[in-house]
């Protein structure tokens, strides 16, 4: 019987902290990409029944803007995935380093991801504050 030591422990701990945020960052990123691209189609859903069965209006500026950010949203979700595939193809297993390094793409995950928060956000809000009673 292979005897346990408390380096293959941190080992193996590490390894299974790795999944956890490989599962949570593939998870927020599915999550973004469903947020703004269901916005995008609520949004076009809304245009077809608002001016029939509503007594509301919005801007056709407002809707346009926050289309945009919407777009834009999934831009930067889907510019996300490919910075995480390009790593993924530059990793060296032998060598244990990566063709781009760790200060630049960490960054670039999290920026690219807060980025599209931020445009479905301002989407929403945009549309939310061009809300007109007819």
């Amino acid at each position: 019987m292979e005897e346990i030591t408390e380096e293959k422990v941190r080992a193996e701990w590490y390894r299974a902290s790795i999944q956890v945020v490989r599962e949570i960052g593939i998870f927020a990123l599915k999550a973004l990409i469903t947020l703004n691209s269901g916005a995008f189609v609520v949004l076009l859903t809304f245009l077809g029944n608002a001016t029939a069965q509503t007594a509301f209006s919005v801007p056709l500026s407002a809707i346009k803007f926050s289309m945009l950010c919407f777009l834009a949203g999934i831009i930067s979700a889907f510019a996300d995935i490919a910075v995480a595939y390009l790593v993924a193809l530059t990793a060296n297993p032998y060598t244990g380093k990566s063709a781009l390094a760790d200060w630049f793409v960490v960054p670039a995950y999290v920026g690219l991801a807060t980025i599209s928060l931020a445009a479905f956000s301002f989407g929403v809000w945009t549309v939310l504050d061009g809300v007109q009673a007819r």
